[in-house]
């Protein structure tokens, strides 16, 4: 990916540690377009120094958080192999820095594949590659890029800026972040299946076109509506999944397009309900049968309610988020999935250790409904039916049995999702033990078309059920199975929520009703699943009472394959 302007010059990058004034057009970062193959093997870790660092505004608010401070950068080390062009990290889980701390540098750091080569002149090799500043409190990503310079026995300074991005909870103050950092170098051999498992997965991407390849298709008005009255600025990405193609839109920032924007992961909040405990669910299902779905909670799980309105949840319930249990008004007619959401909420969501968090849970009132009645929605019970499922597991399948570990295993990683990131609960040893669930996840926007064309195909990928069938029939309303309805009545029936999915009704160009699945997190983050097939992804940042619409996403879909017959 040439650049179109002069590289940081290297006489900056060997300066080592310093604080750059400003931030730079992304495309510094980049190869130039004289650029040239590297002229140096790399393959070792790189240990970098953490240090305060350049941030806009500068003053933040807070500037610390649950003790941890949000300026500055966390010390790290970070393996990487080059191979051709490609640097490829050694670990591209979310490396957990930050969390792990008392006090210090309140973030986590994720990495990508860059690329290496050389400027005509130059003694030195560069290199650049994808970089999220994340946090195992939140589910947010910054997303950003970063450079150094390197040869045979040592490296530069690392150069990196934050240039967008998603919605978060706590931070709520929109922040840039940049630096450049010391670093150290260790020459060291690559595990022998890194370069090949990382050939392995670029074969099995999706092939990419680009988005406004749709516009002929679909027409000048519907293209241009697909994302209804969203301020522009709040999108981050978008993409179309039509036929095993993905149509993607670029990733535009102040800065210029987000550097290896395909390579980026993106924190997806309440996504993660879906393609994590969806998935997971159907996934036991299948394994060992649909009555997974009837066992009770409290077979599982130590119930510490002073009530006694867990006795009867079922799992089932906890995904429709239906248990009977929570805050907020008793009143139903209409009822508002969101009365009570945050009364308790923060104690709850600030506690990153298993047996504390799910305490909290239980610290919960009982409602006058019993379970399967009214749907209430509540983070605390996505988190609570991954630990439950996660019990579940191990005990029919044996204590070292793991509900993240299995996805990946026997989900994500047979369908061409090659990493799949996620927060855990970090206990005072700093060990990592169960995954958040409520949100968390950190996939590309190629990980959530697999993920959604999965749930399309019916669970069945290449002849094999990886999902229960029936059930994920069920969950895309292609049986007469429904979920819970809510709020007050719309133009074309009610909501409704089923297995940690939303559905609304939607009237197509030709005038049918048709059944819009789709999985929504914080900051406006959709995929949604169109009865034709094809999928759509948003990423974005919206704020306050901006909404992230669906209709046109729709509009878009029935245009390029018509919904109605």
């Amino acid at each position: 990916m040439p650049g179109s302007s002069v590289p940081i010059a290297l006489e900056e990058l060997t300066l080592g540690a310093w604080s750059p004034p400003a931030m730079l057009p992304n495309d510094r970062f980049l190869p130039s377009s004289e650029a040239e193959p590297a002229r140096h093997p790399f393959s070792g870790t790189i240990t970098l120094a953490g240090a305060e660092m350049g941030t806009e505004p500068a003053e933040l608010d807070p500037r610390r958080f649950m003790g941890r401070d949000t300026k500055l950068f966390p010390d790290v080390s970070l393996g990487f192999v080059a191979d051709g062009g490609d640097l490829i990290p050694w670990n591209r889980n979310l490396i957990v820095s930050g969390t792990r701390t008392e006090a210090g540098s309140y973030w986590d750091l994720l990495v990508g594949p860059g690329t290496v080569w050389s400027e005509p002149g130059e003694a030195w090799s560069r290199a650049a590659f994808p970089l999220q500043l994340a946090s195992s409190v939140e589910n947010e990503t910054y997303n950003g890029v970063a450079t150094f310079a390197f040869n045979e026995r040592e490296v530069s300074g690392v150069r990196f800026q934050t240039v967008t991005q998603g919605r978060p909870y706590f931070l709520v103050q929109r922040r840039l972040m940049w630096g450049q950092l010391a670093a150290e170098y260790t020459p060291g051999p690559a595990s022998g299946e890194v370069i090949e498992a990382f050939a392995a997965e670029k074969a099995r991407r999706l092939p990419l076109r680009p988005i406004s390849d749709l516009r002929p298709r679909v027409g000048d008005a519907v293209f241009d509506a697909m994302h209804g009255e969203m301020n522009v600025e709040n999108m981050v990405t978008a993409a179309f999944l039509v036929r095993d193609t993905l149509y993607v839109a670029d990733c535009p920032t102040p800065f210029g397009e987000l550097p290896f924007c395909q390579e980026q992961r993106f924190g997806i909040w309440s996504v993660t309900k879906s393609t994590g405990n969806t998935v997971a669910a159907l996934r036991l299902a299948q394994r060992f049968g649909r009555g997974v779905l009837d066992e009770r909670v409290a077979d599982h799980l130590d119930v510490t309610a002073e009530h006694d309105g867990w006795d009867d949840v079922r799992f089932r319930d906890v995904l429709n988020m239906a248990t009977g249990v929570g805050e907020g008004s008793t009143r139903t007619e209409p009822n508002n999935t969101g009365d009570g959401y945050l009364i308790g909420y923060d104690d709850w969501y600030t506690a990153i250790s298993k047996d504390t968090r799910i305490r909290q849970v239980f610290r919960a009132s009982n409602h006058p409904w019993g379970p399967g009645e009214v749907v209430r929605y509540r983070d605390q019970d996505a988190f609570l039916i991954g630990a439950a499922m996660d019990a579940y597991l191990k005990h029919r399948a044996g204590p070292e049995a793991d509900l993240w570990g299995t996805l990946e295993d026997e989900v994500y990683r047979p369908i061409g999702v090659a990493h799949a990131p996620t927060n855990r609960l970090v206990e005072a040893d700093g060990s990592l033990t169960l995954p958040q669930m409520s949100q968390g996840t950190y996939p590309t926007v190629d990980d959530l078309a697999k993920i959604a064309r999965l749930l399309q195909n019916g669970g069945v990928h290449e002849g094999e059920p990886l999902l229960h069938p029936g059930l994920t029939a069920e969950v895309l309303y292609r049986t007469d199975v429904r979920g819970i309805t809510f709020g007050p009545p719309v133009d074309v029936g009610q909501p409704s929520y089923y297995l940690a999915l939303w559905h609304q009704n939607y009237v197509a160009e030709g005038g049918c009703v048709v059944d819009l699945t789709r999985m929504s997190g914080w900051g406006g983050h959709r995929v949604v699943l169109f009865p034709n097939g094809i999928v759509a992804i948003r990423i974005s940042k919206v704020t306050g009472s901006e909404a992230s619409p669906v209709e046109g996403l729709a509009a878009v879909a029935d245009r390029l394959d018509p919904f109605c017959p």
